[in-house]
């Protein structure tokens, strides 16, 4: 038989226990689905370890969790109660175990009533080695007890330990007992008030996903933040307030994809009523910030510098207000129409594949030089001032009138008509019919002898000139070359000549 230990000897192990949160705050008195105020859910942490000299041997520890609605009472109900136990690997959970629930007093008086006077009912839960006794030395236990709904009254709760353990013979049947006490304090509504406590508001890529700290322009957001029961939200960003009716009561939003364009500042309000009436106001602040903005305006006071490319809508205009230089051997590219409205000046060379329209004067300093294929057509006049020349270097074609005299050095050749003043020039082996307008005669050529009269192509008979003659001279046709058997003027004789015109 195993000798019980004295009621005097505590436990031989060492517990201790904290709370989260802590303090711990009461349940609001009768909650219903739908109010503003919500249970106070609490988790139990506690360690265990030995803290003594002489290794200690434990077959079960069992912690008691007094339930109610009494003062002393730590939890409205044992369902829903988790336990976890470290490590694992040696130790066992023992599933919840319900004693009987007692009858309560109907009535309560300010009397607080002491433990065991009101048969409160009782949540256990037991931890055993899995091997049946372990021996706890240096290295200790972790019991976590989490989702205990807390009782709504304000008090000291008391937690039993039960510990099967003995530091040498045999584990005794009866259990050493202590308890550890646990404080709830009064509900109030909203929680803490201070103001300036946020709501810890975060973005994430995705639910469960990673922070949101740079995403991509476009990119969905989700925002948490964590609720406390009687809290009022209020978010904003982009100047405006998010219109979604679970943000006032909620704990998170999902910012819609093509949303974040740039970087965003999101502000989350939360309204906070006090148990005098009034209330207190927090504000929790962020930014996400995006690789690839897009921005109604940017002003730079700066130097802006693009290391890759630059790319404007096709819309509106790109205004400089400043020289523009293309520098290291690079070139500026214009796909459509490129206008200049001051001057434009190239210090090398300026090489247009397309076509260059100017709707003003074109000046040219120097040379002014085209390829050698296609044409240069102008629609108006070309001026060239003294002493300038305009120099052909080959054929030119003048398909219109030149006016002015010119002056050619070489040879002129027309392939067509020469006219002056409208009517035709002579030109070599141009055959011709003339016709005396006033007198009736022949024409003469006169003979080798008379030299005083070679100077004339026309005349009457020597020794019979006739003054104020007319004569007609009209051009039949053109010959290109002269007949090979067509003797010169100076080569041709005359014997007879024709009768003196009347």
């Amino acid at each position: 038989m195993t000798d019980a230990p004295r009621a005097d000897q505590g436990p031989l192990l060492t517990y201790a226990l904290t709370t989260v949160p802590n303090p711990l705050t009461a349940s609001p008195p009768d909650v219903k689905p739908g109010d503003e105020d919500e249970n106070s859910y609490a988790d139990i942490d506690l360690v265990i370890s030995n803290s003594g000299s002489t290794p200690v041997r434990c077959s079960k520890i069992a912690i008691v969790l007094p339930v109610g609605t009494l003062a002393q009472d730590l939890a409205l109900t044992g369902e829903g109660i988790s336990a976890y136990v470290e490590p694992d690997s040696g130790w066992t959970v023992v599933d919840v175990q319900s004693d009987v629930l007692l009858a309560v007093p109907t009535a309560e008086t300010a009397v607080f009533p002491a433990a065991g006077e009101a048969g409160p009912s009782k949540v256990r839960f037991s931890i055993a080695p899995q091997g049946g006794e372990s021996e706890v030395t240096v290295d200790g236990l972790y019991l976590t007890l989490r989702r205990i709904m807390v009782s709504d009254k304000a008090g000291v709760a008391r937690i039993e330990i039960e510990e099967w353990a003995t530091a040498e013979g045999t584990i005794p049947d009866t259990p050493r007992t202590t308890t550890l006490d646990v404080a709830k304090f009064p509900f109030r509504s909203g929680a803490d008030p201070a103001p300036g406590i946020g709501r810890a508001l975060v973005a994430l890529k995705s639910q469960g996903g990673p922070p949101a700290t740079r995403i991509a322009a476009n990119a969905p957001v989700r925002l948490e933040w964590h609720h406390v029961r009687g809290d009022s939200h209020e978010l904003y960003m982009d100047d405006r307030r998010v219109t979604d009716a679970g943000i006032a009561g909620g704990s998170k939003y999902d910012v819609p994809a093509d949303t974040v364009r740039r970087d965003t500042a999101f502000a989350l309000k939360t309204v906070t009523p006090t148990p005098d009436g009034g209330f207190v106001v927090r504000w929790d602040h962020l930014t996400v910030c995006v690789t690839d903005q897009t921005l109604d305006r940017l002003t730079v006071s700066g130097a802006l510098q693009a290391d890759g490319s630059l790319t404007t809508g096709s819309t509106s205009e790109t205004k400089f207000n400043h020289p523009v230089s293309v520098l290291n051997g690079k070139k500026l590219t214009a796909t459509g129409e490129l206008r200049v409205d001051g001057n434009v000046s190239v210090g090398g060379t300026a090489g247009i594949t397309g076509k260059l329209t100017a709707d003003g004067d074109v000046q040219v300093n120097k040379s002014f030089k085209t390829g050698s294929t296609g044409e240069s057509v102008f629609y108006h006049n070309i001026t060239v001032y003294t002493p300038s020349k305009l120099v052909v270097g080959k054929d030119m074609q003048v398909n219109g009138s030149v006016t002015g005299s010119l002056k050619v050095t070489g040879s002129l050749n027309a392939d067509g008509d020469v006219t002056r003043g409208g009517k035709g020039v002579l030109a070599h082996n141009d055959t011709i019919s003339m016709s005396n307008t006033r007198f009736g005669g022949y024409l003469y050529a006169p003979a080798y002898d008379y030299d005083g009269d070679r100077g004339y192509i026309f005349r009457w008979k020597p020794g019979n000139p006739i003054n104020n003659g007319y004569w007609k001279v009209e051009r039949n046709s053109t010959t290109l070359e002269a007949p090979q058997d067509l003797p010169a003027a100076e080569d041709t004789t005359t014997t007879t000549e024709p009768p003196a015109g009347k």
